[in-house]
Protein backbone atom coordinates (compact mmCIF):
# COMPACT_ATOMS: atom_id res chain seq x y z
CA UNK A 1 0.00 0.00 0.00
CA UNK A 2 1.25 3.48 -1.01
CA UNK A 3 1.22 6.36 1.98
CA UNK A 4 -0.73 8.34 -0.87
CA UNK A 5 -3.66 5.89 -1.46
CA UNK A 6 -3.68 5.71 2.34
CA UNK A 7 -3.73 9.17 2.77
CA UNK A 8 -6.48 9.95 0.07
CA UNK A 9 -8.85 6.72 1.94
CA UNK A 10 -9.20 8.31 4.86
CA UNK A 11 -9.79 12.11 3.97
CA UNK A 12 -12.73 10.22 2.06
CA UNK A 13 -13.78 8.54 5.62
CA UNK A 14 -13.27 11.89 7.44
CA UNK A 15 -15.30 14.20 4.49
CA UNK A 16 -17.73 11.77 3.30
CA UNK A 17 -17.09 12.59 -0.60
CA UNK A 18 -14.13 12.41 -2.88
CA UNK A 19 -15.08 15.74 -4.20
CA UNK A 20 -14.12 17.23 -0.33
CA UNK A 21 -11.56 14.70 -0.33
CA UNK A 22 -9.92 15.86 -3.16
CA UNK A 23 -10.16 19.42 -2.44
CA UNK A 24 -8.56 19.34 1.02
CA UNK A 25 -5.77 17.02 -0.40
CA UNK A 26 -5.37 19.48 -3.58
CA UNK A 27 -5.62 16.48 -5.74
CA UNK A 28 -7.85 15.98 -8.76
CA UNK A 29 -11.07 14.17 -8.30
CA UNK A 30 -10.00 11.06 -10.24
CA UNK A 31 -6.81 10.52 -8.63
CA UNK A 32 -8.25 10.36 -5.52
CA UNK A 33 -10.64 7.60 -6.90
CA UNK A 34 -7.94 5.71 -8.36
CA UNK A 35 -6.14 5.81 -4.63
CA UNK A 36 -9.37 4.23 -3.12
CA UNK A 37 -10.13 1.60 -5.85
CA UNK A 38 -6.37 0.65 -6.32
CA UNK A 39 -6.72 -0.09 -1.90
CA UNK A 40 -9.58 -1.86 -2.47
CA UNK A 41 -8.16 -3.97 -5.63
CA UNK A 42 -5.33 -4.98 -2.78
CA UNK A 43 -7.53 -5.52 -0.36
CA UNK A 44 -9.99 -7.88 -2.58
CA UNK A 45 -12.88 -5.48 -0.36
CA UNK A 46 -14.91 -2.36 -0.60
CA UNK A 47 -14.30 0.08 1.81
CA UNK A 48 -17.19 2.49 1.17
CA UNK A 49 -20.69 1.84 0.80
CA UNK A 50 -21.10 4.08 -2.55
CA UNK A 51 -25.21 4.13 -2.23
CA UNK A 52 -24.79 6.18 0.58
CA UNK A 53 -24.54 10.11 0.85
CA UNK A 54 -22.27 10.84 2.61
CA UNK A 55 -20.34 7.91 1.83
CA UNK A 56 -20.12 5.21 4.49
CA UNK A 57 -17.50 2.79 5.56
CA UNK A 58 -17.80 -0.99 5.37
CA UNK A 59 -16.80 -3.19 7.88
CA UNK A 60 -13.98 -3.36 6.00
CA UNK A 61 -12.96 0.52 5.63
CA UNK A 62 -13.91 1.21 9.19
CA UNK A 63 -10.97 -1.73 10.23
CA UNK A 64 -8.48 -0.06 7.42
CA UNK A 65 -9.42 3.47 8.86
CA UNK A 66 -8.83 2.07 12.69
CA UNK A 67 -5.09 1.29 11.23
CA UNK A 68 -4.72 3.58 8.88
CA UNK A 69 -5.04 6.87 10.23
CA UNK A 70 -2.77 7.09 13.24
CA UNK A 71 0.03 6.33 10.69
CA UNK A 72 -0.74 9.13 8.26
CA UNK A 73 -1.17 11.70 10.79
CA UNK A 74 2.06 10.42 11.97
CA UNK A 75 3.89 10.86 9.25
CA UNK A 76 1.52 13.99 8.53
CA UNK A 77 3.18 15.15 11.92
CA UNK A 78 6.85 14.47 11.06
CA UNK A 79 6.62 16.74 7.49
CA UNK A 80 5.01 19.60 9.24
CA UNK A 81 8.61 19.80 11.06
CA UNK A 82 10.58 19.23 7.95
CA UNK A 83 12.33 22.04 6.51
CA UNK A 84 9.84 22.27 3.57
CA UNK A 85 7.36 22.74 6.05
CA UNK A 86 8.85 26.50 6.45
CA UNK A 87 8.07 27.70 2.63
CA UNK A 88 4.83 26.12 2.81
CA UNK A 89 2.21 28.85 2.98
CA UNK A 90 0.32 29.20 6.75
CA UNK A 91 -3.38 29.14 5.67
CA UNK A 92 -5.68 31.24 7.77
CA UNK A 93 -9.77 32.15 7.27
CA UNK A 94 -11.25 35.11 8.27
CA UNK A 95 -14.81 36.77 7.77
CA UNK A 96 -15.56 38.91 5.48
CA UNK A 97 -15.69 42.42 6.61
CA UNK A 98 -13.25 41.12 8.98
CA UNK A 99 -11.80 44.18 10.18
CA UNK A 100 -8.92 44.41 11.95
CA UNK A 101 -5.15 44.96 12.46
CA UNK A 102 -3.41 42.19 14.28
CA UNK A 103 -3.37 39.76 11.90
CA UNK A 104 -0.93 41.98 9.86
CA UNK A 105 1.07 42.31 13.03
CA UNK A 106 1.42 38.94 14.16
CA UNK A 107 2.51 38.10 9.65
CA UNK A 108 5.06 40.48 11.04
CA UNK A 109 6.57 38.65 13.89
CA UNK A 110 6.34 35.75 11.61
CA UNK A 111 8.61 36.67 9.52
CA UNK A 112 11.29 37.92 11.89
CA UNK A 113 10.74 34.07 13.26
CA UNK A 114 10.43 32.08 10.20
CA UNK A 115 11.71 34.57 6.99
CA UNK A 116 10.96 31.94 4.71
CA UNK A 117 7.47 31.88 5.90
CA UNK A 118 4.15 32.58 4.43
CA UNK A 119 0.75 33.45 4.83
CA UNK A 120 -2.33 32.92 2.83
CA UNK A 121 -5.68 34.55 3.92
CA UNK A 122 -8.85 33.41 2.99
CA UNK A 123 -12.27 34.73 3.76
CA UNK A 124 -15.58 33.29 3.53
CA UNK A 125 -18.80 33.37 5.55
CA UNK A 126 -18.31 32.11 9.54
CA UNK A 127 -19.91 28.29 8.08
CA UNK A 128 -17.43 28.87 5.06
CA UNK A 129 -14.41 28.72 7.52
CA UNK A 130 -15.48 25.80 9.76
CA UNK A 131 -16.43 23.80 6.51
CA UNK A 132 -12.44 24.92 5.09
CA UNK A 133 -11.08 24.13 8.84
CA UNK A 134 -12.57 20.59 9.03
CA UNK A 135 -11.39 20.03 5.56
CA UNK A 136 -8.20 20.85 5.96
CA UNK A 137 -8.11 24.02 3.32
CA UNK A 138 -7.09 26.39 6.56
CA UNK A 139 -4.10 25.63 9.13
CA UNK A 140 -6.76 27.74 11.14
CA UNK A 141 -9.31 30.50 11.29
CA UNK A 142 -9.99 33.43 13.23
CA UNK A 143 -13.84 33.90 13.26
CA UNK A 144 -16.81 33.51 16.04
CA UNK A 145 -17.32 30.45 18.23
CA UNK A 146 -18.96 27.92 15.96
CA UNK A 147 -20.52 26.22 19.32
CA UNK A 148 -19.80 22.00 20.52
CA UNK A 149 -18.33 20.55 18.10
CA UNK A 150 -16.41 16.89 17.66
CA UNK A 151 -14.45 17.92 15.08
CA UNK A 152 -13.30 21.69 15.92
CA UNK A 153 -11.16 23.37 19.21
CA UNK A 154 -11.89 27.18 19.85
CA UNK A 155 -9.28 29.08 21.38
CA UNK A 156 -11.19 32.55 22.80
CA UNK A 157 -8.64 35.56 21.91
CA UNK A 158 -11.05 38.62 21.93
CA UNK A 159 -14.78 39.66 21.98
CA UNK A 160 -15.46 41.51 18.81
CA UNK A 161 -18.24 44.30 18.19
CA UNK A 162 -19.62 45.64 16.01
CA UNK A 163 -18.84 49.08 14.37
CA UNK A 164 -20.16 51.94 12.18
CA UNK A 165 -17.63 53.16 9.53
CA UNK A 166 -18.42 56.86 8.80
CA UNK A 167 -16.25 59.75 7.09
CA UNK A 168 -14.74 61.83 10.13
CA UNK A 169 -17.17 64.97 9.58
CA UNK A 170 -20.07 63.03 9.36
CA UNK A 171 -22.62 63.66 12.16
CA UNK A 172 -22.88 59.92 13.32
CA UNK A 173 -19.25 59.88 13.58
CA UNK A 174 -19.19 62.90 16.39
CA UNK A 175 -22.34 61.72 18.17
CA UNK A 176 -22.92 57.52 18.32
CA UNK A 177 -26.41 56.95 17.07
CA UNK A 178 -28.85 55.98 19.54
CA UNK A 179 -30.75 53.99 17.52
CA UNK A 180 -30.87 51.63 14.06
CA UNK A 181 -33.40 54.19 12.71
CA UNK A 182 -30.85 56.61 12.57
CA UNK A 183 -28.34 54.46 10.76
CA UNK A 184 -30.96 53.77 8.06
CA UNK A 185 -31.61 57.36 7.24
CA UNK A 186 -28.03 57.12 5.11
CA UNK A 187 -27.11 54.57 2.24
CA UNK A 188 -26.15 51.89 3.36
CA UNK A 189 -22.46 50.02 2.17
CA UNK A 190 -22.88 46.42 2.74
CA UNK A 191 -20.02 43.21 2.13
CA UNK A 192 -21.95 41.63 -1.17
CA UNK A 193 -22.02 38.13 0.70
CA UNK A 194 -24.34 37.20 3.99
CA UNK A 195 -22.30 37.72 6.75
CA UNK A 196 -23.60 37.52 10.17
CA UNK A 197 -23.43 41.14 10.85
CA UNK A 198 -25.22 41.43 7.27
CA UNK A 199 -27.67 39.25 8.26
CA UNK A 200 -28.24 40.11 12.15
CA UNK A 201 -28.60 43.43 10.79
CA UNK A 202 -31.25 43.31 8.07
CA UNK A 203 -33.39 41.30 10.63
CA UNK A 204 -33.23 43.88 13.45
CA UNK A 205 -34.37 46.52 10.30
CA UNK A 206 -37.13 44.14 9.42
CA UNK A 207 -38.36 43.94 13.09
CA UNK A 208 -38.39 47.22 13.66
CA UNK A 209 -39.93 48.04 10.50
CA UNK A 210 -37.07 50.42 9.40
CA UNK A 211 -36.67 51.28 6.14
CA UNK A 212 -33.48 51.10 4.54
CA UNK A 213 -31.35 51.70 1.43
CA UNK A 214 -28.41 49.63 0.27
CA UNK A 215 -26.60 51.84 -1.68
CA UNK A 216 -23.17 49.66 -2.64
CA UNK A 217 -22.34 45.90 -2.21
CA UNK A 218 -19.17 44.98 -2.40
CA UNK A 219 -16.46 42.17 -1.80
CA UNK A 220 -13.32 43.85 -0.54
CA UNK A 221 -13.58 45.56 2.60
CA UNK A 222 -10.63 47.60 1.55
CA UNK A 223 -12.90 49.12 -1.21
CA UNK A 224 -15.63 49.31 1.07
CA UNK A 225 -13.73 51.91 3.38
CA UNK A 226 -12.98 53.15 0.07
CA UNK A 227 -16.26 54.05 -0.63
CA UNK A 228 -17.35 55.35 3.15
CA UNK A 229 -14.26 57.43 2.93
CA UNK A 230 -15.47 58.93 -0.68
CA UNK A 231 -19.26 60.22 1.38
CA UNK A 232 -20.77 57.40 -0.18
CA UNK A 233 -22.46 55.46 2.01
CA UNK A 234 -21.89 54.02 5.76
CA UNK A 235 -20.61 50.69 6.47
CA UNK A 236 -21.46 48.42 9.75
CA UNK A 237 -18.69 45.61 9.86
CA UNK A 238 -17.16 43.38 12.78
CA UNK A 239 -14.20 45.13 14.29
CA UNK A 240 -11.21 43.03 14.97
CA UNK A 241 -8.68 43.24 17.76
CA UNK A 242 -7.40 46.80 16.69
CA UNK A 243 -4.35 48.54 18.70
CA UNK A 244 -4.99 51.96 17.35
CA UNK A 245 -8.68 52.83 17.92
CA UNK A 246 -9.01 55.69 15.24
CA UNK A 247 -8.12 55.89 11.92
CA UNK A 248 -6.65 58.85 9.35
CA UNK A 249 -9.65 59.29 7.14
CA UNK A 250 -12.58 57.27 8.62
CA UNK A 251 -14.33 57.13 12.10
CA UNK A 252 -15.14 53.89 13.54
CA UNK A 253 -17.60 54.35 15.89
CA UNK A 254 -18.94 51.34 18.33
CA UNK A 255 -22.58 49.64 17.88
CA UNK A 256 -22.44 47.13 20.86
CA UNK A 257 -25.48 49.11 22.50
CA UNK A 258 -27.90 48.36 19.39
CA UNK A 259 -26.49 45.25 18.38
CA UNK A 260 -24.63 42.16 19.82
CA UNK A 261 -20.81 41.30 20.39
CA UNK A 262 -18.76 37.93 19.51
CA UNK A 263 -16.60 36.71 21.28
CA UNK A 264 -13.46 35.92 17.90
CA UNK A 265 -11.00 33.13 18.79
CA UNK A 266 -8.87 30.55 16.99
CA UNK A 267 -10.51 27.66 15.35
CA UNK A 268 -8.13 24.87 14.73
CA UNK A 269 -9.41 21.15 13.63
CA UNK A 270 -8.86 18.91 17.33
CA UNK A 271 -5.41 16.43 16.39
CA UNK A 272 -4.35 17.92 13.10
CA UNK A 273 -0.78 18.67 13.28
CA UNK A 274 0.65 21.97 12.43
CA UNK A 275 3.82 23.38 11.09
CA UNK A 276 6.39 25.50 13.45
CA UNK A 277 5.48 28.29 11.55
CA UNK A 278 1.54 28.03 12.00
CA UNK A 279 2.22 27.24 15.69
CA UNK A 280 4.24 30.69 15.82
CA UNK A 281 1.68 32.61 14.04
CA UNK A 282 -1.32 31.17 16.90
CA UNK A 283 1.12 32.13 19.12
CA UNK A 284 2.11 35.98 17.90
CA UNK A 285 -1.84 36.20 17.52
CA UNK A 286 -2.34 35.49 21.65
CA UNK A 287 0.10 37.62 22.70
CA UNK A 288 -1.11 40.78 20.57
CA UNK A 289 -4.54 40.43 21.70
CA UNK A 290 -3.99 39.82 25.40
CA UNK A 291 -4.07 43.72 26.04
CA UNK A 292 -7.07 44.40 23.85
CA UNK A 293 -8.63 41.58 25.24
CA UNK A 294 -8.04 42.87 28.80
CA UNK A 295 -9.04 46.75 27.97
CA UNK A 296 -12.10 45.74 26.73
CA UNK A 297 -13.22 43.85 29.98
CA UNK A 298 -11.92 46.71 31.45
CA UNK A 299 -14.10 49.15 29.65
CA UNK A 300 -17.07 46.72 30.22
CA UNK A 301 -17.00 46.59 33.47
CA UNK A 302 -17.11 50.08 33.64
Amino acid sequence: MDIKELRSFCMVAKLGTFSKASAALNLGQPAVTKHVQRLESELGRSLFERNMRPLRLTAAGSNLLRMAEPLVEGLDTLSQHSPLAATTPVAVGVPHGFIGSILPEAVLGLRSAFPMARARILTGTKEELYEMVQAGLLDFAVAPDPGPSRSLDFTPLFPSERVLIAPRDHPLAKQAPASLEEIARYPLILPRHQTQTRALLESEFRRLRIPYDIVVELDSIELLERYVELGVGLAIGLRGARRAESWIRLSVVGLDHLLPSDMTGLIRRRSSPLSEPAMALIAKLQDLTKPVAAARRARSRA
